[in-house]
Formats: C-alpha cells, sequence, structure tokens
C-alpha cells in the first residue's frame, strides 16, 4: 500500500496575510483618491455662487464629475478589497485544510509502513492506494478544486469592476 498524497493542486498558495495588505491599500488608495476629488468639488463649489454666464448650469454640473468620480473609485476599491479579502479567507481555510491532510498522510504512511505484508507481494511501482489513502486524495482534489472556484471567483469579482469601469467611456461621459 502507498499513503502518498498529491497536494500539487494546493501548491504554492498565495499568503492570505499579503493578500490582506493589499486589499487595505487598494481601499487606502482608493480612499486618498476619492478624498482629493471630494476636496476639488468642495473648492469648486465655494465659487459657484460667483460664476455667472450662460452656459454656467453646464459648467455647474461637469463640476459634479469629479465628486461622482471619487465615489466611483473608493466604491471599486472596496469592491477590489472585498474581493481580495474573501479569497484571502478561503486561501487560509484550504491552507489549515492542506495542513491537515498532509499530518494524516503522515499517519498513514506510519501505519502502512508498519503493515508490509500486503504490500510485499506486489511489484514495486504498482502500490494501488488503500482505501484511507485513496479518501485523503480525494480531499487533497477536493481542495485543489475549492482553490480554482476561490480564484474564479476572486477574478469575477475584478473582471465586473473592470465592465463596469468600462461603462462611462461606452455612454461617452
Amino acid at each position: 500500500m502507498s499513503a502518498f498524497i498529491d497536494l500539487s493542486g494546493t501548491a504554492g498558495l498565495p499568503i492570505p496575510s499579503e493578500l490582506e495588505e493589499s486589499a487595505a491599500e487598494i481601499l487606502h488608495r482608493g480612499s486618498n483618491v476619492n478624498d482629493a476629488l471630494q476636496r476639488v468639488h468642495a473648492k469648486w463649489s465655494l465659487l459657484a455662487g460667483a460664476y455667472s454666464a450662460p452656459e454656467q448650469a453646464q459648467v455647474q454640473g461637469a463640476m459634479d464629475r469629479p465628486r461622482d468620480a471619487g465615489e466611483a473609485v473608493l466604491q471599486a476599491a472596496s469592491h477590489a478589497a472585498t474581493a481580495l479579502r474573501n479569497f484571502a479567507a478561503a486561501v487560509e481555510g484550504i491552507r489549515r485544510k492542506r495542513l491537515e491532510l498532509q499530518a494524516q498522510a503522515v499517519l498513514l504512511l506510519e501505519k502502512e509502513n508498519n503493515d508490509l505484508a500486503p504490500a510485499a507481494a506486489l511489484p514495486a511501482g504498482n502500490l494501488p492506494l488503500s482505501l484511507p489513502a485513496f479518501l485523503l486524495q480525494s480531499n487533497a482534489d477536493q481542495l485543489a478544486l475549492e482553490l480554482s472556484a476561490a480564484e474564479d471567483e476572486c477574478m469575477r469579482s475584478l473582471a465586473r469592476l473592470q465592465r463596469s469601469a468600462d461603462a462611462p467611456e461606452q455612454r461617452g461621459l
């Protein structure tokens, strides 16, 4: 019997704390952009009462754009940060489960090494997985699927942001 469990589907996991730090940095920078654009709008608003021209309504309406853009940047940064935080949480759960699987595989290997009689009758290299090893491998495969699903969800969330960011250009804004 062989307790070799293939965990390559979850090898090289991203570091959740780095994902969290990236999410915080995105949110911080989005907030800075929003604050700057809100200040631009506030300064213009101080002048709006003194500005008088035939195109006054158009100019004042155009000056709402920085405020709206700042809010949009902050909202996009918030969504991106949430996507990264959700991914970090999923990765942390997968990492814990992977460590548990590794520990279980070591215990199973020790147990199977102590019971050499069935394996001695088989040619080298043709050792089938025992039922416990098969179940551990199934769990390892499931973890790889969970990681793939978490990656896909994060990418879908970020792609939705890209599509919504492109939408104003398509509307001519």
